[in-house]
């Protein structure tokens, strides 16, 4: 049994994290509650430790937890905001993490794992391994999420840390983000108002259910700490099946029963056309294959959302 500190433990990814994890490990978590607020206290309420504070606070001397392993998964996350708002991913995604793992060297935790993105690859790729070029990104997020990449492979080189960051590939799934396009297709598909969809709905995405992400993170548990001090690597977190934003919408449609109305526009600048995750190195190094097809996905999103679990 470990002991595990969760941040951003009452967003989407933290939550299913946590709640999957609190039987085998001692897990406390942390969450500012600030972003996507009434899911996060939501979330919260459901789960049985989570403290509010925010990654940019000293928590380690606030804090009475020591922990083993910090899982870092507070993020300002979206690419058309972080162009309108570059301070604001500057100041969460690249300020905040850098605190982070100061708080962990005061600590003296050696083991991270953290989340990065698959916005951190260069477009025009027909498959993205770890290996793929990540010189230059279209969107700041992307480019804050690779700001954090060289940050933590630097700690590891400097203060003898063990790190893995974790790519991860557009995540779904119950207890989504209220400001995440699935949520988005799900309430406007309900309410019949119009949904906004780019190229025809021809954009590929490799749409990776939340219950794939926690099981790789898990297996990735079982690794990290038998790794020297000095060690970083980063995986894909993906499905490595891609298909259209147009299936995913219809996906959701029929589960609803509903035509959805939809309004179409060209892509954005910053958004990539494709995303299609080589998952190769995460199988060999711990065995991951993911599970969860897009069908029996979108099913258990879509029941969820029936409860109207966000529902003022």
């Amino acid at each position: 049994m470990s002991k595990i500190l969760i941040t951003g433990g009452a967003g989407f990814i933290g939550f299913h994290l946590q709640q999957q994890l609190i039987s085998k490990h001692e897990v406390k978590c942390i969450d500012s509650l600030r972003c996507e607020k009434t899911a996060s206290i939501h979330r919260a309420s459901l789960m049985p430790s989570v403290y509010q504070l925010d990654c940019s606070d000293d928590f380690s001397s606030t804090l009475a937890f020591q922990p083993d392993i910090i899982i870092h998964l507070a993020a300002e996350t979206g690419v058309s905001d972080s162009e309108i708002f570059p301070e604001k991913y500057i100041k969460t995604n690249v300020d905040a993490t850098f605190n982070v793992l100061e708080q962990a060297r005061k600590m003296g935790v050696k083991h991270f794992i953290y989340a990065s993105s698959s916005s951190v690859y260069e477009p025009n790729q027909a498959i993205m391994s770890e290996s793929s070029p990540t010189e230059f990104q279209l969107s700041f997020y992307g480019t804050t999420k690779k700001m954090m990449e060289q940050m933590v492979s630097n700690y590891c080189r400097q203060f003898g840390m063990t790190a893995i960051g974790l790519r991860f590939f557009t995540v779904y799934g119950s207890y989504t983000r209220p400001d995440m396009a699935g949520y988005k297709f799900l309430k406007g598909i309900q309410d019949g108002s119009p949904i906004k969809q780019y190229n025809h709905g021809e954009v590929l995405r490799d749409f990776t259910h939340v219950s794939d992400v926690v099981h790789s993170i898990e297996l990735l548990l079982t690794k990290i700490t038998s790794e020297p001090l000095g060690f970083h690597r980063v995986f894909n977190i993906g499905n490595s099946s891609p298909v259209t934003v147009k299936k995913y919408i219809q996906l959701i449609a029929q589960e609803l029963n509903k035509e959805p109305v939809i309004n179409d526009f060209p892509l954005p600048k910053n958004e990539l056309q494709a995303t299609f995750s080589d998952s190769t190195s995460l199988e060999l190094y711990t065995g991951y294959k993911p599970s969860v097809s897009i069908e029996v996905g979108v099913k258990e999103m879509v029941d969820w959302f029936k409860t109207g679990a966000y529902e003022e």
